[in-house]
């Protein structure tokens, strides 16, 4: 059985991806840095018959990365799936920001996304085939003015995902970054603002969808780029 690693997982998109691929028969590892943020998604795939494996990990700590990828491999086989998750933020006048808020981000948004791929490619290239997505926001495209960290990663993130396509394309491993346009649907943004419209949001399983229709795609017609947000964003 083919394994997905999922890194940053919590209740919104992690969890719709950990569920989509399960669908497509994965075993499942699921990576965050606190393993109360997995479990909930675990004990649901569990109950659904799917092979799944929590493994708290600091994604920005590379001994912490290749003893995390030696597990999932050890336990639940070749890792032919990674779909990247986590994200770094930080916001606030620039000018007040610490320096270490800007580095943080970037670790998160970027730095951890290299050590994963580093980690799971040689066994994608052994296969013959692999997917990567990683999960970018119109930060990647322009930055806003009290988002300098989260720009400066999502950019980062995004020249990344470019120049992994551009390298393991040809060697079979489907590389993709989406740009989701909009705020994603979860259970804090709806606690925060209650009255809002689902259709101002963006559903958790909507992004995952999309995503698994790039994985399905035949090798003559891949996709690299692709952007989603709400029929009601302006762009």
């Amino acid at each position: 059985m083919d394994t997905a690693v999922i890194a940053g997982v919590g209740p919104g998109l992690g969890s719709s991806l950990a569920r989509a691929f399960a669908r497509q028969g994965f075993a499942i590892a699921l990576l965050s840095r606190h393993a109360e943020s997995s479990e909930p998604v675990a004990r649901e795939l569990c109950s659904s018959g799917a092979s799944v494996l929590v493994v708290p990990t600091d994604i920005t700590d590379l001994q912490a990365v290749t003893t995390a990828v030696a597990i999932v491999k050890s336990q639940l086989g070749s890792i032919t799936v990674l779909a990247y998750n986590a994200s770094g933020y930080g916001r606030g006048p620039f000018l007040g920001l610490d320096p270490g808020v800007f580095r943080q981000s970037f670790e998160v948004g970027v730095l951890g996304a290299v050590h994963l791929a580093q980690a799971v490619i040689p066994d994608m290239l052994a296969a013959g085939r692999g997917f990567i997505s990683f999960t970018g926001a119109t930060a990647a495209l322009r930055g806003r003015a009290g988002f300098a960290p989260l720009s400066i990663a999502k950019a980062g993130l995004r020249m990344l995902a470019q120049s992994l396509a551009r390298e393991f394309h040809p060697r079979g491993i489907h590389v993709i970054h989406v740009i989701v346009d909009g705020q994603i649907d979860t259970p804090k943004l709806r606690a925060r603002d209650p009255q809002r419209s689902a259709e101002t949001m963006i559903a958790p399983d909507t992004i995952a969808s999309c995503i698994l229709t790039a994985f399905a795609q035949p090798p003559d017609g891949w996709s690299h780029e692709i952007d989603i947000r709400p029929y009601v964003e302006p762009f």
